[in-house]
């Protein structure tokens, strides 16, 4: 009776990532990040032919270092840049620095169509979260996706490794390697 009723009020749920993922395939860290926010890019593609619209983003840690937490999420309109870097908040958005492009709203609610002509960098999204504590590190190992296309919902895992500290290579290397080594 449960599924019937998260059927009729959300739709079917569909098994697998389905056509809007995440793609981010290398390990990256930074080190003496200082107290400032860290803003990373979200590089989306759909690889379907509807468009998916982003219901929520999870980052999700899985080391013995805390996760990051989140602040906000936005969508870019740029996709020059490849890599987590560098997104960087701007205002009440973010921007890439020395790539160009505009905030183009909040990342939640924000319809994606397939695009051929930014299938290589996906749609740039970004993340604002706050920086770790002194001495520390936040480490995140997956990108945990929800999205819906029409009536369809989907939940999309996918790998990132991204470590960021407050302090020297050593920690920065122990938290980097915890991060590949959890996924």
């Amino acid at each position: 009776m449960v599924v019937l009723g998260a059927v009729a009020e959300r739709g079917p749920i569909r098994i697998g990532n389905g056509p809007l993922n995440v793609l981010m395939n290398a390990a990256q860290s930074a080190q003496d990040w200082g107290s400032q926010p860290a803003g990373f890019a979200l590089p989306l593609i759909n690889s379907g032919g509807a468009v998916a619209v982003v219901d929520g983003v999870r980052l999700v840690g899985g080391t013995r270092f805390p996760a990051p937490r989140l602040l906000r999420l936005g969508v870019l309109t740029n996709a020059v840049c490849g890599g987590a870097w560098p997104a960087r908040s701007a205002g009440k958005g973010f921007v890439l620095e020395h790539c160009g492009g505009r905030y183009a709203g909040p990342l939640i609610g924000h319809a994606f169509g397939r695009d051929p002509a930014r299938v290589f960098f996906g749609f740039p999204a970004a993340a604002e979260v706050a920086a770790p504590r002194p001495g520390g590190c936040w480490v995140m190992t997956n990108v945990v996706l929800r999205y819906h296309v029409g009536i369809r919902h989907y939940t999309a895992t996918a790998p990132y490794q991204l470590a960021i500290c407050r302090g020297g290579p050593k920690i920065t290397n122990a938290a980097l390697n915890a991060a590949m080594s959890a996924s």
